[in-house]
């Protein structure tokens, strides 16, 4: 008596039919279509992220200084956040350093570019606007009469200069240690700053009276 034969199934061929391969590489393009323009605005959401946390620092820093001296830096501008470090009161560290300027802006478009990051702010009287991206606030023409400033009195900036810190954002430290966040969209919609203007202007000729009260030098 003979028996009937087993017949095992015939393994599938393996891998992607050409018709398929297609359909993956056109979802993988139009993802990369929708997606690719949205990494250079992450990144600078991230960039605010860590400018935002770089001027809580300095406030901290700022508290700190008028504890130890009674006063806050009487210099200006660009002198007067990184006084936090020519007058002692942070050690000059790299990681106290790079606080002192805005990390959306290339180390190289500055003059601290060419130096150790230990050297940055320890010569008071080398120290301008090209040493950091943040502007200091105007002791001279501003200075703060008040033991504890107001949350409307700017202390310290993005710099904006030449064409913004960030791509729609400027973010201040004001008197009360807060960081106040301006975007540029919302002024103008206000009607505080023109149509056509692409960044907010930090300093003497800025539309917001806050940050009127800053400069770079």
């Amino acid at each position: 008596m003979s028996h009937p034969t087993l017949r095992l199934p015939r393994p599938s061929a393996a891998g992607f039919t050409l018709i398929e391969l297609l359909a993956v590489m056109l979802i993988i393009g139009i993802l990369a279509m929708f997606l690719v323009p949205q990494i250079p605005k992450a990144m600078d959401r991230a960039n605010v992220t860590a400018c935002r946390s770089n001027l809580s620092k300095i406030g901290e820093g700022l508290l700190a200084y008028e504890t130890q001296f009674k006063d806050m830096p009487t210099t200006s501008g660009a002198r007067f956040h990184t006084a936090l470090i020519f007058d002692k009161v942070w050690e000059s560290t790299s990681t106290n350093a790079q606080r002192l300027t805005c990390p959306n802006v290339r180390q190289s478009s500055l003059t601290i570019g060419d130096f150790d990051e230990e050297e940055w702010y320890i010569d008071e009287d080398a120290i301008d606007g090209s040493y950091t991206a943040y502007a200091g606030r105007n002791m001279k023409d501003y200075p703060l009469r008040h033991r504890t400033a107001s949350g409307f009195e700017a202390l310290v900036a993005d710099d904006n200069y030449p064409d913004g810190n960030h791509r729609t954002t400027t973010l201040a430290l004001m008197g009360d240690y807060s960081v106040r966040e301006y975007e540029l969209v919302d002024l103008q919609k206000k009607g505080l700053v023109d149509e056509e203007e692409e960044f907010l202007r930090v300093g003497a000729e800025s539309p917001i009276e806050a940050l009127q009260k800053l400069s770079q030098d």
